[in-house]
């Protein structure tokens, strides 16, 4: 492992430095560890595998603007821990939280413990089987920078999680997180449209998809920009949502050949079209962030 590279020279350089570190995992052996755990093919299981892989960027650039040396860090829904342990071998100090036991998740504890294994002691990070509502500042700690990656949408105790996360939250800190907004017709898990304003009633419409995915469906909680941005006020929290998201997101489907591939449907369709990627991307750049699926917000206290 490198030495500890500074802070601060760069997005493409920080994503050069993670991409060095993903690629010293064996990927078949994490593939291995999904099929201990889970009954599917060897090709599907190796597809989750690099679709976690290929999100740790994702994650990168929510927080890379932000980063600081010396901050303490937060990864709510570490996952894999890839990116709590790429943090760690950075210079911060981190600390990741991963229930991973609903949702279609079950198997993440076992996966993490199977990345953490091909990883240096010294930059394991400490990596907590609770939910972020459980977090308070006497166990835990404050912290100066808070993340999340696609995983808001997972927590069913959001109106307890919101505030327990301001609780651990620095005065000068701030949170960054990265989630679907279900303002937006569209569910990404499934890849299925939506009934706009309600989407749960979907499952009424397309019982076979939601049957065959239920751990999934059952364990999103539909969230909204509006839901968020309320939960922020109520908590004292003030809030910033990024625009372009969509434009961005849309135009992912031209550069990243995985994330194509696992986006079926409609989606699937146009990312066989580049040109007509990027014609919806541009108009995608102008949805209001109010409304934009997925949704990058910042938290800080008011």
């Amino acid at each position: 492992m490198a030495e500890l590279p500074a802070v601060g020279q760069g997005m493409d350089r920080l994503l050069d430095r993670l991409d060095s570190f993903t690629e010293r995992l064996d990927r078949a052996a994490l593939v291995d560890a999904v099929l201990r755990y889970r009954d599917m093919p060897r090709d599907r299981a190796t597809l989750m595998i690099e679709t976690y892989l290929g999100e740790m960027p994702t994650g990168a650039r929510i927080v890379a603007p932000h980063l600081q040396p010396g901050q303490r860090i937060l990864e709510v829904g570490s996952g894999i821990g890839v990116l709590s342990a790429f943090l760690l071998s950075e210079g911060f100090e981190v600390l990741g939280i991963e229930p991973g036991q609903d949702g279609g998740f079950s198997f993440m504890t076992a996966l993490c413990q199977a990345v953490l294994d091909q990883i240096p002691a010294d930059f394991r990070p400490d990596i907590l089987p609770i939910g972020a509502e459980a977090l308070t500042p006497a166990e835990h700690g404050t912290f100066d920078l808070i993340f999340s990656a696609n995983v808001l949408e997972h927590i069913m105790a959001l109106d307890a999680a919101i505030p327990a996360m301001r609780d651990v939250l620095k005065p000068d800190g701030l949170m960054r997180h990265l989630c679907p907004n279900y303002r937006f017709p569209y569910e990404p898990h499934l890849g299925v449209p939506l009934l706009p304003f309600a989407p749960q009633a979907t499952r009424h419409l397309m019982p076979g998809k939601v049957a065959a995915n239920h751990e999934i469906w059952s364990g999103v909680n539909f969230i909204t920009a509006h839901r968020i941005a309320r939960l922020a006020r109520a908590n004292g929290l003030s809030i910033a949502f990024d625009d372009s998201v969509m434009g961005a997101y849309m135009r992912r489907l031209n550069d990243d050949p995985i994330f194509a591939r696992r986006h079926g449907g409609l989606l699937g369709a146009v990312a066989r079209r580049p040109r007509l990627v990027e014609g919806l991307a541009r108009l995608l750049d102008a949805v209001p962030s109010g409304w934009a699926s997925p949704m990058t917000l910042t938290l800080r206290h008011s």
